[in-house]
């Protein structure tokens, strides 16, 4: 009996025009390969086939079906060029998932995957790239003194890309540069891929180019034997991810103005257990565990949340590209939910993410809550400012938002 050919990962498909035609382009989100795969009209009709469910000649028969004639042998052959391209579900690519996983588990330090790519990896270079955001148009002007200003006990900021929302790191982390360096920062990504826990700890330090901040290893230990899962059983989904490396980018960057180190907990919040405004028990289990192991220590805690807001346009699934009434109404609903977020609100801030069935896809819903919920119950007399509402445009076609924001 003839093999069935493997699935399709999921993976970044969007049109890309080059050389005078429009190709289907696949992207790998999760960055097992940095390969950018053309598809022609005809290709792209084969990879929607690839389900894991048929045979190369199940496949070849359907195309004929529906007007695309193709061999068997020719599917085939194109389904080991995009499996050499690590984009099927296939026991190659399986093999190449187990043993990085193995080798993550057992790394003390989870490399700087971006440096070089989504910022520079020289530190002299790479001080200067983020010094500049804070005085670009839009930006809050030059950071203040080290010591002008108190430590504020929460920082929102995006998880954009640095060249998009340079300035609204600048204003996120404004603050905590015109005070002093927290020897415990707790960070609060976001896990795209929604893994299928819902509070994912990586168990190691991060590498940045300003050095490595080190793991809090008691309380990452403390957490995993409280917690009701396994917080490590994705931890893998850390590899690439990309919302918690550039927070530790800037938290290096504090540490170099302001001097002293901090260690951290580096956690990724998934929707998995997200239905409608709840947050589900599992999540709020973990997060009352971690609350209960944070009090004795607040007095030198910073909460830090890498989260964007809004994903909207043909890019991300709509039918229509983002005009500028569109765009009002998606910011209106943004500052609300960020009002209630300054409030101390958590259940409101996911309540109204939710009452849409979170229409204008808010990545950053779950890690929100938890960094909200954490928040309030360590620092209940304190609320939060909104210091910046921005949005980039996604280069395939669409537009992201984002916050600054700080709790203190």
């Amino acid at each position: 009996m003839a093999a069935k050919l493997p699935a399709l990962r999921p993976l970044d498909a969007f049109p890309l025009a080059q050389d005078g035609r429009t190709w289907l382009a696949l992207r790998d989100p999760e960055g097992w390969t940095d390969r950018l795969v053309l598809l022609s009209a005809a290709e792209a009709q084969v990879a929607a086939r690839l389900d894991g469910l048929r045979t190369a000649a199940q496949v070849a028969a359907d195309l004929a079906r529906h007007g695309h004639p193709a061999s068997a042998d020719g599917v085939a052959a194109f389904a080991r060029s995009l499996d050499e391209a690590l984009m099927l579900d296939s026991p190659r690519f399986r093999r190449r998932v187990r043993a990085a996983a193995s080798a993550f588990r057992m790394a003390r330090i989870r490399p700087a995957a971006l440096a070089g790519r989504s910022y520079a990896a020289e530190p002299r270079e790479l001080e200067a790239e983020m010094g500049a955001f804070f005085t670009r148009p839009g930006g809050p002007g030059p950071a203040p003194a080290p010591g002008s200003s108190a430590r504020p006990t929460g920082i929102v900021a995006p998880h954009i890309d640095f060249h998009r929302g340079g300035t609204a790191y600048a204003w996120a982390f404004r603050d905590l540069l015109g005070s002093s360096l927290p020897p415990l920062c707790v960070v609060i990504g976001v896990a795209h891929r929604t893994p299928g826990t819902p509070l994912v700890l990586a168990a190691k330090g991060f590498e940045t180019p300003f050095g490595t901040l080190a793991l809090a290893e008691r309380l990452a230990a403390d957490l995993e034997e409280a917690a009701p899962f396994d917080l490590r059983a994705d931890e893998l989904v850390h590899r690439s991810e990309h919302s918690a490396e550039f927070q530790a980018v800037w938290l290096a960057y504090a540490g170099r103005r302001l001097g002293g180190s901090t260690a951290i907990l580096p956690l990724l919040a998934s929707s998995c257990d997200l239905d409608r405004a709840d947050a589900g028990s599992r999540t709020e289990s973990a997060l009352d565990a971690l609350a209960e192991l944070l009090g004795p220590l607040k007095d030198g805690l910073l909460l830090v949340c890498g989260a964007d807001l809004a994903h909207i346009g043909p890019r991300f699934g709509d039918d229509k590209p983002v005009d500028g009434p569109w765009l009002a109404r998606v910011e209106a609903q943004d500052r609300e939910g960020l009002a209630l977020l300054s409030s101390r609100d958590p259940a409101g801030w996911l309540a109204s993410v939710q009452a849409d069935g979170n229409a204008r896809r808010v990545c950053g819903v779950s890690a929100l809550y938890a960094f909200s919920r954490l928040h309030k119950a360590l620092f209940p007399k304190t609320s939060g400012r909104l210091l910046h509402w921005g949005h980039a445009e996604d280069p395939a076609g669409g537009t992201v938002s984002f916050a600054s924001m700080v709790f203190g």
